[in-house]
């Protein structure tokens, strides 16, 4: 085999990154907000920074897009007092974000059919699974 498993993950990213942005401009999104409404549409109220570490989103980033989500009428936070008395923002859809983040789901679903059309259901769960463990090799190194 000539090709090393980082240029096929590297193209493999670049054809997702360039399909998902397709799809996900044409509902004024930018990149990293779908993942946010994602994770919110199956759990809200996640502190800011516990949502970050879900996304795999940096803090500072985060921050920036979580405003413009706002800015949309997409998102609401709300301050919680948390332990030793420190204040943290939760964050929760609005309507117009629960409505979006249906859509995104319908996209993301709409997304993998394309990836996996030639798959067989076997295929791609052993697909799954060895992904998994390359990641869970490269966590515990």
């Amino acid at each position: 085999m000539s090709l090393k498993f980082f240029q096929i993950l590297l193209n493999v990213s670049a054809a997702h990154a360039q399909r998902s942005r397709e799809l996900f401009q044409t509902l004024d999104l930018s990149p990293g907000q779908p993942k946010i409404l994602w994770n919110l549409r199956i759990q809200e109220g996640y502190m800011q920074k516990d949502l970050a570490a879900k996304c795999k989103i940096a803090p500072p980033s985060m921050t920036s897009l979580l405003k413009g989500m706002e800015q949309k009428g997409l998102i609401r936070k709300e301050k919680r007092l948390v332990s030793g008395g420190k204040r943290a923002y939760c964050i929760y859809l609005t309507d117009e974000g629960k409505r979006l983040a249906d859509i995104v789901a319908v996209e993301i679903d709409r997304l993998e059919e394309i990836c996996f059309r030639d798959f067989d259901p076997a295929d791609r769960e052993t697909l799954f699974q060895l992904l998994e463990r390359v990641g869970d090799n490269l966590l515990s190194y």
